[in-house]
């Protein structure tokens, strides 16, 4: 999930103390039973609204969407569910889903487990069940539905079996070879899709959204990305990630929509592809494709060896330069539509409620971007970014951030920090 890190602090001199404060508390009392009581109105608007689309409709400023793979936190009760509470008090319009192909049917002639824990099934017990799985996971989102309204489920398939991996030639870095990121056989890809589309029936919920792949311009997802080691050479992986795109269309049903991209936030590099040189590698039939564009745009510092992992001058756009780039290059392609923008993962390294709120608050107040998704509620270890910690014990100040855009308010709400 290696994506541009976008810091919105003044400078380095204060990274030191700012990580050792961590600006963390404890779970109850940064946030009130009250607070979390998903009935209890959204914060009061101070900002422009959306134009509206319709007789009297007017969109929210900004959708928040949610990425989380743990169906215990979407159903309050049991152990998590202080956690479940706050979860459920974001009312979030979106749910993003991200579904480990290579995990769930890593033999070729079996079908998808879809009971297998998150890490996928031993190879002495290949039919091994958990209550984490992504069957439990669409479930603990029906719930949601049901409950709530919203929570309208993008899925995200990533991860390629060794089984079903094409042949492919190009620059790939030795230490890093690996079939799960390369592309797929579309006829495998294909049958794969609609799998997912059946246990989306099984389960009673419909897959509103689909994204073909996950960062097709990380190597991590898809190699190789440029036909040599030369940070010159053509980047190869927008045509292959075409294919993934034709073949998922064919694969819509009706009241599905397709959402392009996915995409890290890198910069033009030997082995990734830039997210503006990306798009303008696609095939203009593909980067004009009916649908939102997702981009992935994260905030802070990243606290690893008290350094910052990327910079940008926030002061030189409103959109942090990267966002710049890549609706520039979508405009550059002519598309009869305008395309508009999602940050389908985003989030922030310090946990500071400050740069969080800054960052919805701004992109808000952008016509072009419809929607944020937080990655993820929960902290994960190798992409520490989530509103609470591993243990579900301390909650984090760029919690109040996301909360003041709980059930889509009609104006940009105030800063809550």
């Amino acid at each position: 999930m290696t994506c541009l890190v976008l810091a919105v602090l003044a400078g380095t001199a204060a990274l030191a103390p700012a990580l050792a404060s961590a600006q963390s508390c404890p779970l109850v009392p940064l946030v009130p039973l009250v607070a979390c009581d998903p009935s209890a109105p959204p914060p009061a608007g101070g900002g422009g609204e959306r134009p509206a689309t319709g007789p009297g409709k007017v969109l929210p400023p900004l959708a928040i969407g949610l990425t989380e793979g743990d169906p215990r936190l979407l159903v309050p009760g049991g152990t998590a569910g202080r956690a479940a509470r706050m979860v459920v008090a974001l009312r979030p319009e979106y749910v993003r889903v991200l579904v480990a192909w290579e995990r769930l049917q890593p033999r070729a002639g079996r079908k998808p487990n879809w009971d297998a824990p998150p890490g996928g099934c031993p190879r002495s017990n290949p039919s091994c069940r958990s209550d984490r799985s992504l069957r439990d996971l669409l479930q603990a989102i029906r719930h949601r539905q049901q409950a709530d309204g919203g929570w309208k489920i993008l899925v995200v398939p990533y991860f390629t079996p060794s089984w079903a991996a094409s042949r492919f030639t190009g620059c790939q870095r030795a230490r890093s070879r690996h079939s799960r990121a390369q592309l797929p056989r579309i006829v495998s890809y294909r049958r794969f899709l609609r799998r997912l589309n059946a246990l989306g029936d099984k389960v009673g919920v419909r897959l509103d959204y689909v994204t073909p792949w996950n960062e097709p311009n990380h190597p991590a997802f898809l190699q190789p990305q440029r036909a040599t080691c030369d940070r010159f050479a053509p980047a190869v992986s927008p045509a292959a990630y075409a294919k993934l795109v034709r073949a998922a269309q064919k694969e819509l049903r009706p009241g599905q929509t397709l959402v392009l991209g996915s995409l890290a936030g890198l910069q033009p590099e030997v082995y990734g592809t830039g997210a503006a040189e990306f798009i303008q590698g696609l095939p203009r039939d593909v980067a004009c494709a009916e649908g939102p564009f997702a981009q992935h745009a994260y905030v802070g510092w990243r606290a690893r060896r008290g350094q910052p992992l990327r910079r940008a001058n926030p002061a030189s756009s409103p959109r942090h330069g990267l966002l710049d780039g890549v609706l520039a290059a979508l405009d550059a392609r002519g598309c009869a539509q305008t395309k508009r923008l999602w940050i389908a993962e985003t989030g922030t390294f310090d946990h500071r409620c400050e740069g969080m709120a800054a960052a919805l608050r701004t992109w808000a107040q952008d016509d072009r971007i419809d929607a944020a998704f937080q990655y993820t509620f929960r902290e994960a270890h190798a992409f520490p970014v989530g509103l609470v910690s591993r243990s579900l014990t301390r909650t984090y100040r760029s919690y109040r951030a996301w909360f003041a855009f709980a059930g889509g308010p009609a104006q940009v709400p105030p800063s809550p920090c």
